[in-house]
C-alpha cells in the first residue's frame, strides 16, 4: 500500500486528533484512500523529520474510531492544506519540493493573479479592471459606478471596503465593518490616508452588479481540482448569497451558501440554468489551466465567479485553499466529498507515474 500524505496547520491537526470541531473532515481522505489502495498520513510541519527521510504523524483506526500516532517514511506524495505565515514553515514546505501539490511558492497576490490571467485573451472579459490603490489612480475610484478596495494578499472578505457613488461627487463608504458613511471627494481621499489604503498593499477593483437572489448578491463558488489522470475537473458549484443588507457573500462575513440550481432558476427563470453552468464551468477550467502554466504543481482550487444580472461570468478570486465548507454549509454532501475524493484520485496518479 503506497502512502500519501495530508499536510495540515498545526492548529487543525490537533483538533482533528481531539475530535473537535474543524472545517476539515480528514476521515474522509482516509475512507477514499482505502478505496485506492492508499495509507493516508496527516501530520504538520513540527512532525516533518528531512534528514531521517520520515514523519510522525496520524493515520486513521477503524477499531480505534481514532487518529492514532505513526512514524513512517516520508510520503512520496502529499497535499499541501498550509497556510504559510513565516519565513521558517514556509522554507521548511519548500523542503519537501516536488512531493507537494499546491506548494508554497505559489504567489498569492490579486495583482499577480490578474496579470497572469490577463495575458490570456479568452479570459480578459471575464477579469474586473483591477490596480494598485494610489492617489495618482483615485480616478478609478470615480471611473465606476461601484469599486472594491481590499487587501492584494488576503481572503475571507476581511478588510474589503465598498465605495459607491451616489452622485454629485459624493459616495458611499462601505466597510466590511463599521458603519456606512456619505463621503465628499476630498473626505474620501481623507478617509483613505486615514486607513492607510495608499501604502501599497491595497488595490481597487471595478464593481460587478451582481444578480440578486431574492434582493440579495450572490457569487458562485466553484470547486476546481485535478484528479483521475491529472486531468482539471470542475467537482463542483454552489451559490454563495449576501446577508440582508450587505453586499460580501463570503460565509465569514454571515453570508449563507443555497444550492446553484435554486438560485439560478429563480434568478435567471428565463435562461437556460445548464448554459449558465456550463459557461461558469469553462471560465473556472480556463482560469485554472492558465495559472498551471506558471505553477506546473497548483491542482486544487476554490473560485469565486459572480454573474452580472445578464448572467455574465466574472472571475471575482482564486482561493488556493479551498476551505470546502460551502457546499457542506449549503446541505450539497455529495460535491462536499467530492473534494475530498479528487485529491485522493490525483495522489494516486502522481504515484503510479513512478
Amino acid at each position: 500500500m503506497q502512502r500519501f500524505g495530508i499536510l495540515l496547520d498545526t492548529s487543525v491537526l490537533q483538533r482533528i486528533i481531539r475530535k473537535q470541531k474543524v472545517y476539515e473532515r480528514a476521515q474522509l481522505y482516509s475512507k477514499f484512500g482505502r478505496i485506492y489502495n492508499l495509507f493516508v498520513v496527516l501530520f504538520d510541519l513540527y512532525g516533518l523529520d528531512i534528514k531521517r527521510n520520515r514523519v510522525r504523524g496520524f493515520t486513521w483506526s477503524s477499531s480505534a474510531n481514532r487518529f492514532v500516532p505513526i512514524v513512517c517514511p516520508l510520503p512520496r506524495v502529499i497535499h499541501n492544506r498550509v497556510y504559510y505565515r513565516s519565513p521558517k514553515t514556509s522554507y521548511l514546505a519548500r523542503r519537501l519540493g516536488k512531493r507537494l501539490f499546491n506548494p508554497p511558492g505559489i504567489n498569492r497576490s490579486k495583482l499577480w493573479i490578474d496579470y497572469l490571467l490577463r495575458k490570456n485573451p479568452k479570459l480578459r472579459p471575464h477579469l474586473p479592471v483591477t490596480s494598485r490603490l494610489r492617489p495618482n489612480n483615485f480616478v478609478l475610484v470615480k471611473r465606476y459606478p461601484r469599486v472594491f478596495v481590499k487587501p492584494i494578499v488576503g481572503s475571507l472578505g476581511r478588510g474589503v471596503i465598498q465605495v459607491q457613488s451616489a452622485g454629485r461627487e459624493r459616495f458611499l463608504f462601505q466597510p466590511d465593518w463599521g458603519k456606512k458613511r456619505f463621503f465628499s471627494t476630498s473626505q474620501l481621499k481623507t478617509e483613505f490616508n486615514k486607513r492607510h489604503l495608499f501604502n501599497g498593499r491595497f488595490l481597487v477593483q471595478q464593481g460587478i452588479t451582481l444578480a440578486k437572489y431574492y434582493g440579495s448578491p450572490f457569487d458562485l463558488r466553484v470547486s476546481v481540482q485535478k484528479g483521475k489522470g491529472g486531468h482539471w475537473q470542475v467537482s463542483g458549484i454552489t451559490a454563495k448569497v449576501a446577508t440582508k443588507g450587505k453586499v460580501l457573500t463570503n460565509l465569514s462575513q454571515n453570508g449563507r451558501a443555497v444550492p446553484v440550481s435554486i438560485v439560478l432558476s429563480r434568478t435567471f427563470p428565463h435562461q437556460d440554468t445548464k448554459d449558465i453552468l456550463r459557461r461558469v464551468k469553462g471560465l473556472a477550467l480556463e482560469v485554472c489551466r492558465t495559472l498551471e502554466k506558471t505553477y506546473p504543481a497548483f491542482a486544487d482550487a476554490g473560485l469565486d465567479i459572480g454573474l452580472d444580472n445578464k448572467a455574465h461570468p466574472w472571475l471575482i478570486e482564486v482561493n488556493f485553499r479551498d476551505l470546502r465548507y460551502s457546499f457542506h454549509s449549503a446541505r450539497e454532501y455529495k460535491i462536499f466529498q467530492n473534494t475530498y475524493l479528487r485529491p485522493v484520485q490525483y495522489a494516486k496518479f502522481l504515484l503510479s507515474q513512478g
